[in-house]
């Protein structure tokens, strides 16, 4: 029997369409987040619009929102992340053994995904880091809506650190809290500092000078 093309097509196998279909998913949200980062560079931040972005990106704007939320989140790369019982249970699998605040605060990097520390734009997203430090404002709002998911991550930390046991399911919750927001807060400053000053390479940088944040703070409050 002769092959026909159109039915090779259809009968395409299911994990093949699946691969071609996040292929372009994949290269529509690199346009996407190349066009904002060269628009910013070149107009400035109020000039870019998502408009511009998704008519330099050859997308349409009610495209733009299938990928990111604002123009914003498409300049410094932002993604989704959403924490399921899973994640939170396989991260804290990963990190049994490490030490707690450190582990806190690598998972809240996590989280905000560090996109100045992985893409191929990294140079140009510093840059605008540096002139607009006004827009990482949306990777600490995402930490601050996923709070409730953090804070369970956090109480599975606390539950293999012989320091916090045995507690109270109420006692466990609130140390998981406070321990959380001194750490966001750590992170707040560690990302301010670093925009400010116009410091290095934040691959690594900024996650230890969160560390040390909030380590120094305890300590000198002892």
């Amino acid at each position: 029997m002769q092959d026909c093309v159109g039915c090779n097509n259809l009968h395409m196998d299911a994990p093949q369409r699946t691969g071609l279909r996040d292929r372009k998913r994949r290269e529509t949200r690199a346009r996407l987040e190349k066009a904002a980062v060269t628009l910013v560079l070149r107009d400035g931040l109020e000039q870019t619009t998502i408009g511009t972005i998704s008519e330099l990106a050859d997308v349409s704007p009610r495209t733009f929102f299938n990928y990111f939320d604002s123009k914003d989140s498409a300049i410094l790369g932002l993604r989704h992340v959403e924490i399921t019982d899973e994640s939170v249970s396989d991260y804290v699998v990963g990190e049994e053994g490490n030490d707690l605040v450190g582990s806190v605060v690598h998972l809240l990097f996590a989280v905000m995904d560090a996109p100045l520390s992985r893409s191929a734009i990294r140079e140009d997203r510093i840059e605008i880091v540096r002139r607009y430090p006004q827009i990482l404002a949306g990777q600490l709002t995402q930490m601050t809506l996923m709070t409730g998911r953090l804070s369970e991550a956090v109480q599975g930390l606390l539950a293999r650190d012989p320091r916090f046991c045995p507690l109270s399911d109420a006692e466990q919750s609130a140390y998981a809290d406070l321990i959380l927001a001194m750490c966001v807060g750590a992170v707040r400053v560690a990302i301010r500092q670093w925009a400010g000053a116009g410091l290095g390479d934040p691959d690594e940088d900024l996650e230890q000078r969160a560390i040390w944040l909030v380590k120094e703070t305890v300590g000198k409050l002892r």
